[in-house]
């Protein structure tokens, strides 16, 4: 939504970086999700925030690789939550025909709500920063941490990103964070192949004035082995021997393994020491201390249980600089405090929930809602917890554990896990209560975690007030459009995401859809004494009305998500009648019915349509109602349908708000 004159750019400076795209405005959209939580507002989030810096990062995993859609590993069938599904029992038994049919390397939780898709799918990628932005995501944290180089991945996703900012979108920076193996090798690596060659530089993240690199600052100390050498890529002999050599004895050439970062790392790169929230590691004390930055805290230990949340952040030169958010820790503990893990159910007055023949909660109590409720995996309960002690610790970056993880592998090994002896075990993902995943899933909680996180980022930065709509404005439906450029205050939608998918997932699963039709990028309304006038636009020109769900207008006049179609109590062109003349239906509570009939006209990418107020009951002095644009959405089943086909404005299940007085 747009306030003032300029059409295309507003500065987004995050350490003096500043890139030019369209601003869509998403912290002025309104949105409930499927618990009926909505999305703070003005008062309750407050203006802007400008006290001190205030990013967001999530850690993004480029793991999802070719390799995974091959068709040896089709069809697939690697998903905890459907093999429990069929047999309770396969919990209990690691060699369970269904964990081995076949032998996957990898299972998912569960099954995402784009599928079992991989990295290198422009559809995802482009729905991921898209959400990540409007979320209010600042920065990606690419996984090294087990000191795999996903550089296939990267180029991809990097280069759609580009492709994303050259359209005028809004995009995530990225960091990179490597923290075992060989982990000097690995940070080279990075500097050399990706900041040294200057690639993707309009994309690089900075923190204190440098590019920022999340590292092992104790590199002899690894969570997975000993003894770990550290080769050095540079490795010249003839420096180490020859007094010509312009590298003589300098040991970031003259030795064959590194026992330190090289200077051009040091010089280059801001760094800080990433790990688990563990009160200690290796040996000192870890959590909540200088420039060691968490991606999660140990709870299951009571020693840092005990920490207030302002020790849990990690400092710098005495400031609170990191705090971390995650939806839940791990189905494996993590030390000898605990025989269950710490799930997305868990909290610090009642620990973790007791587990049905599923492996998921039994009822339980809600602290943000008040009661005891069924599934209660999505209800975000560690999460709100972690993110109400982050934001009253105030820190100036605030970390997101994860956006889209989903697997993990499968250990068969016996030992105490999930309060039992177990044959088996998962370390990081296993089913929708022991995961960390923010990335919307396919049924079950669907997009909760993800509006959960969108909510309270808003609470984190603050927000942009609504802009004021005043007076009348005479519109004539005539297919000329010239009245509307009187209007200033634009509601916008992101350009380009009605790209059509065609790519390979998980076991040779190819995915399609084609639905992206008519690209909507922004809409105007205006009111005269008798009239509510809409106008909209499209990146090109658009289809003819006589095509399926075409341009469909949801309006909630009464901005309440208990009447209506979800809250929607119109709906115009779910039947077009023909060129000038389309339909205004009204839902009953079971279904939609025609309301009348209205005027409207579309030429080349602009279409503009007339409703009498009275019709929506708006004849007041002022109102307030919200709406929605939405091209080819398919079957109408919930407001998931909007995230799935043809594009809408804005996504997903936000609404743009329209205030008005006379």
């Amino acid at each position: 939504m747009l306030l003032s004159l300029g059409f295309l750019t507003l500065c987004f400076s995050v350490e003096a970086q500043q890139t030019e795209y369209r601003n869509i405005y998403p912290d002025t959209w309104v949105g409930t999700d499927a618990l009926g939580r909505t999305m703070p507002d003005f008062t309750q989030a407050g203006a802007v925030k400008t006290d001190q810096r205030r990013v967001v990062g999530i850690f993004y995993l480029a793991w999802h690789t070719q390799g995974h859609g091959d068709e040896k590993y089709g069809p697939y069938e690697g998903d905890v939550t459907k093999i429990l599904q069929k047999d309770p029992q396969a919990r209990l038994d690691a060699n369970h025909p269904f964990w081995n049919n076949p032998p996957y390397p990898w299972y998912h939780w569960g099954e995402p709500e784009m599928g079992y898709f991989l990295n290198q799918d422009e559809y995802v990628v482009r729905k991921d920063m898209s959400m990540l932005a409007d979320a209010g995501v600042d920065v990606l944290v690419m996984d090294v941490t087990n000191a795999v180089r996903y550089w296939d991945e990267w180029d991809f996703t990097f280069g759609v990103m580009q492709k994303m900012q050259a359209e005028g979108s809004k995009v995530p920076k990225f960091c990179f964070w490597a923290f075992n193996g060989p982990v000097i090798t690995v940070v080279q690596d990075l500097y050399d192949r990706i900041y040294k060659e200057d690639k993707f530089r309009n994309l690089w993240f900075y923190w204190d004035g440098k590019p920022l690199m999340l590292y092992n600052s104790r590199p002899e100390f690894d969570a997975n082995r000993g003894g770990i050498t550290h080769k050095n890529p540079h490795y010249d002999p003839d420096a180490k021997t020859n007094p010509m050599n312009p590298r003589y004895n300098d040991p970031d050439y003259c030795e064959e393994y590194y026992q330190d970062y090289t200077r051009a790392v040091k010089e280059f790169f801001t760094l800080r020491t990433m790990w688990w929230g563990y009160y200690e590691w290796g040996g000192e004390r870890f959590v909540g201390t200088e420039d060691n930055w968490s991606f999660g805290y140990c709870l299951s230990d009571p020693r840092v249980q005990a920490l207030k949340p302002e020790e849990l952040l990690s400092t710098h030169k005495g400031t609170r600089e990191q705090a971390a958010v995650t939806p839940a820790q791990h189905p494996v503990v993590t030390n000898h405090y605990a025989n269950i893990g710490v799930g997305k159910s868990w909290s610090r007055e009642t620990g973790q929930p007791a587990l049905n023949e599923y492996d998921l909660p039994v009822p339980t109590y809600v602290p943000w809602l008040g009661k005891t409720v069924e599934n209660p995996e999505g209800y975000g309960i560690y999460f709100q917890e972690r993110w109400d002690e982050a934001l009253a610790a105030n820190p100036q970056f605030l970390y997101i554990n994860d956006w889209n993880e989903w697997t993990a592998g499968k250990g068969n090994v016996t030992t105490p896990w999930l309060g039992r002896n177990n044959s088996f075990i998962f370390v990081d993902q296993y089913n929708s209560e022991f995961n960390r995943c923010v990335h919307p899933m396919k049924g079950g909680y669907t997009d909760n975690y993800y509006m959960q996180m969108a909510q309270n980022i808003r609470k984190y930065k603050g927000i942009r007030p609504l802009p004021e709509n005043k007076g009348y404005h005479q519109i004539s439906i005539d297919g000329t459009f010239d009245d509307w450029n009187a209007l200033t205050n634009e509601y916008r939608d992101t350009r380009g995401d009605t790209f059509h998918r065609d790519a390979l997932g998980y076991g040779g699963i190819r995915y399609v859809n084609d639905s992206g039709r008519n690209d909507i990028i922004t809409s105007k309304v205006a009111v005269d004494e008798q009239n509510i006038y809409f106008w909209v636009e499209t990146a090109e020109s658009l289809s003819p009305h006589t095509a399926p769900h075409w341009m469909l207008l949801f309006l909630d006049a009464d901005t309440n998500t208990e009447t209506g179609w979800f809250g929607y109590d119109f709906l115009i062109n779910y039947e077009v009648k023909d060129d000038k003349v389309t339909t205004l239906m009204k839902y009953d509570g079971e279904k939609w019915g025609k309301a009348a009939d209205i005027s409207y006209r579309y030429t080349e990418n602009q279409m503009e349509l007339a409703i009498p107020r009275n019709l929506l009951q708006l004849d007041r002095d002022n109102f307030v109602f919200d709406f929605k644009w939405s091209d080819n959405v398919g079957k109408l089943v919930d407001p998931i349908s909007f995230c799935l086909h043809g594009d809408t404005a804005p996504n997903r299940r936000f609404n743009y708000r329209f205030t008005w007085k006379r």
